[in-house]
């Protein structure tokens, strides 16, 4: 008898495991889709987002980061404002832009070849170019560079941040980002924020890059100036474009700082200007996003904060994220298998409050893993398996067990009187 609960027990996980596949096959855990469009403002969230958006503690503006609005300067006004910044020494300078090819507009050209060979320490972004998936290591192509009369005294770093496009095709959700990668040729290439990180620190970027995780959380600070758009805005000190060409600001901000020139719109503050814009868990609308709310170079500065201040996520393996839930749902099959043998008549109404504790007690674990140890559990397929978990586990002893027993068989087709 004792043997047989136990095989009961495994057997009837197993089952779950079946009917989640089985859905998956059918639906892609589109499990939100029945209730659109409700649905699709959920299917773009993660628990943790709320951590972000909602409980996290106001963190101290970094000081280490400067961010540079070139707005829709040319490649001259582009080297004006390199040479206004780089006089200042600056621990480095990064440059998240392309200069694909030569304008027409020689002089232009010539003098922004020319500011970028004077800053000393100079870092320009690349592209990983891949033909399918979303930067998998596997898919990657090649390296695009600007035009080389641009990149002669620069060091090469790729810009490309993950991007989850969720539900909506539009949504670029950015929550990771990889540290490193190395080519087919085996060049190693290392991302644009970890590069910059290391002229200020060496010893913590390459503390950084030994967790060797192909892939890292961003822990976010906060934003330039945004009106409201994220919980913490001017954690970075960012200057417009007329700031630097008026000597807005104190040399100070600028000496043995890291300095990314970017786009951050036409004019700070600029939130009808999409491009190179992404959502953040920093977005105070996390349920149906409605605008993105920081710009890529904003992404990178929060990147180099996270690795200076070695304010690291961790997260669980693939493996050890499977081994848990399968260890969680087996011992609520036990559970559930135990009132079914032991207390039928009581078994949908208990089975049912344990779902619905287990359904919220499980997220705010998730939130508050977040809060207190910065671990970020992704523990969304266990929750769909304690979803089915109730009544998967009476169609598994009331259809599958008895269609493979004589007993059972022979109950279903016999037919008594009232």
């Amino acid at each position: 008898m004792f043997r047989r609960f136990w095989r009961d027990v495994i057997l009837g996980t197993i089952f779950i495991f079946a009917l989640m596949g089985l859905f998956g096959s059918l639906t892609a855990f589109k499990v939100f889709d029945i209730m659109d469009p409700i649905g699709e403002a959920f299917a773009d969230m993660e628990f943790t987002d709320i951590y972000f958006s909602q409980l996290l503690d106001d963190p101290v503006a970094d000081q280490n980061v400067v961010l540079v609005n070139v707005g829709l300067e040319s490649r001259m006004g582009i080297s004006v404002l390199l040479d206004s910044i780089s006089k200042y020494d600056p621990a480095v300078i990064g440059v998240d832009l392309f200069f694909d090819y030569p304008k027409e507009d020689t002089l232009g050209d010539l003098m922004l070849m020319e500011a970028l060979g004077r800053v000393e320490n100079l870092v320009l972004v690349t592209k990983l170019s891949q033909t399918m998936g979303n930067m998998d290591p596997e898919s990657i192509d090649s390296l695009e560079w600007s035009h080389p009369m641009f990149t002669w005294n620069a060091t090469p770093a790729f810009a490309n941040l993950i991007t989850d496009a969720g539900v909506q095709e539009d949504l670029k959700m950015c929550r990771t980002f990889v540290p490193q990668l190395e080519l087919d040729n085996g060049e190693n290439q290392v991302a644009f924020a970890v590069k910059m990180a290391s002229y200020l620190s060496k010893e913590k970027a390459d503390k950084f890059l030994a967790r060797g995780n192909e892939e890292e959380v961003i822990n976010y600070r906060g934003n330039v100036l945004d009106y409201g758009a994220t919980k913490f805005g001017n954690k970075y000190f960012a200057l417009d474009v007329w700031d630097v060409y008026s000597g807005n600001f104190v040399p100070e901000i600028i000496k043995d700082k890291v300095v990314i020139f970017c786009f951050l719109g036409e004019e700070l503050g600029d939130r009808e200007n999409f491009e190179d814009k992404f959502f953040t868990p920093l977005n105070e609308t996390y349920v149906g996003r409605a605008f993105p709310d920081m710009y890529g170079g904003v992404i990178h500065a929060n990147i180099v904060s996270m690795v200076l201040n070695e304010d690291y996520i961790f997260y669980l393996s693939d493996i050890q994220t499977w081994t848990l839930t399968v260890i969680m749902l087996f011992f609520t099959i036990m559970v559930f298998s135990w009132i079914y043998k032991k207390l039928p008549k009581w078994y949908d109404g208990i089975t049912k409050v344990i779902q619905v504790i287990l359904l919220v007690g499980i997220p705010y674990i998730m939130i508050y893993a977040m809060d207190l140890y910065s671990i970020k559990l992704e523990l969304n397929i266990l929750l769909i398996a304690i979803a089915l978990s109730g009544d998967g586990l009476e169609v598994f002893y009331g259809v599958v067990k008895n269609s493979l027993s004589k007993e059972g068989r022979k109950e279903l087709f016999k037919v008594s009187r009232l």
